[in-house]
């Protein structure tokens, strides 16, 4: 580690007496809510076994919101995203990346956990090293199928790395890794009961989600713009999120056809899932895991600037599974699209057989527990 890291000090974690019947985490995550989520699912979990929970976030991030309505605290730091492309900006880099970590440092040392859980996102990288240092015990959840840049680096410090996809062990060779899934927020969280009539439709048509995500796609958007009115003639209800800066277009242009729900946003998006018939959407991790849970078929369409091109990873895992259908971003168009609905349609019965094979997701339980389990052993081998 960087000499101005003191390390010449007791870490927080060997110099306080531990009580076992309660711990304290501190999770770190940021940037979308595919990272975000997943800590806040984990936090709740342990939360409701009696454990505390601090939340390290970006300072203007997403996270800062979200966690706090969710009622958690949060500290921040000050860290950028490393890009690919040359910026100047990334001359920024290394100032932020050290300034993050002596803050993480500092927060930690004050707080005191029993470990620390980083669920993704740029400031998981800080956090991460400012948990090294301090010496207390290091958790990972890595989403994708291809694991991201601080989890290919620093896995190896970890106790245990969790992931969701079988192959993601492969990358980590020097990591303990628990293959046990995404970490999901409780259906109780949702509505018990929707039906498509509150947003306008029949509840007896068939209906396709759309979304492109938070921001919406520009490409998905275009191509269903092309599209709607043969799905409409078809027979489809299309419920589609266009993003901010997409529905100031075509919410006016389309707004008040029947047989459609157009938004730029909505937080009942999750409920959406349970009265669609297939999906046609991105393929961060969070919304694979979603479409899972809800038994959803899918065509996928991967961003094809995401770090490390981990969503056409993640799109070809669902493919291979036969649970979706990879649509890249650049074949899509209206032609394609229709084509890709009709072929889904075709093999409907297999998509949803397969679905229906994939066991119920109980990643929060399963991840908790081992977490549990590796501090139980951990403070008893100190005693």
């Amino acid at each position: 580690m960087p000499s101005f890291f003191s390390l010449n000090e007791q870490s927080a974690t060997s110099s306080a007496p531990h009580n076992p019947a309660r711990y304290s985490f501190v999770v770190g995550c940021g940037g979308t809510g595919g990272h975000i989520y997943p800590g806040l699912a984990l936090a709740r979990e342990l939360q409701s076994g009696g454990s505390d929970i601090h939340f390290i976030g970006n300072r203007g991030g997403m996270e800062e919101r979200i966690v706090a309505e969710a009622g958690f605290p949060i500290s921040t730091v000050h860290v950028q995203k490393l890009y690919r492309e040359l910026k100047i900006s990334n001359l920024l880099f290394p100032y932020r990346l050290a300034t993050s970590v002596i803050t993480a440092v500092r927060i930690l040392r004050k707080i005191n956990p029993s470990g620390v859980i980083c669920t993704g996102g740029f400031v998981s990288g800080p956090v991460a090293i400012a948990a090294i240092v301090t010496r207390i015990p290091l958790y990972f959840h890595e989403s994708n199928s291809f694991p991201g840049l601080t989890t290919r680096w620093l896995a190896r410090f970890t106790n245990i790395t969790f992931t969701s996809f079988a192959r993601t062990s492969g990358y980590l060779p020097k990591a303990k890794t628990l293959q046990l899934g995404i970490p999901l927020l409780p259906k109780k969280d949702l509505q018990e009961e929707f039906s498509p009539a509150e947003i306008g439709l029949q509840p007896d048509k068939p209906v396709i989600l759309i979304t492109g995500g938070s921001q919406g796609s520009q490409a998905i958007n275009a191509a269903v713009d092309a599209a709607l009115d043969s799905l409409l003639e078809k027979g489809y209800q299309v419920i589609w999120q266009t993003g901010k800066s997409g529905y100031d277009n075509y919410g006016k242009r389309h707004g008040k056809k029947p047989g459609l729900h157009v938004f730029s946003f909505s937080s009942r998006l999750k409920e959406f899932y349970r009265c669609a018939r297939i999906a046609v959407t991105r393929a961060g991790a969070m919304t694979i895991a979603e479409l899972e849970q809800n038994r959803l078929p899918a065509i996928l369409i991967p961003l094809p600037t995401a770090a490390d091109n981990h969503q056409h990873h993640n799109a070809a895992e669902q493919s291979k599974k036969g649970v979706a259908l990879l649509l890249r971003q650049s074949e899509l168009n209206q032609s394609s699209l229709m084509a890709a609905i009709d072929t889904l349609e075709s093999n409907y019965d297999s998509y949803i057989e397969k679905l229906h094979s994939i066991p119920a997701n109980t990643a929060t339980q399963d991840i908790v527990k081992a977490i549990l389990t590796d501090q139980e052993a951990l403070h008893a081998g100190q005693n």
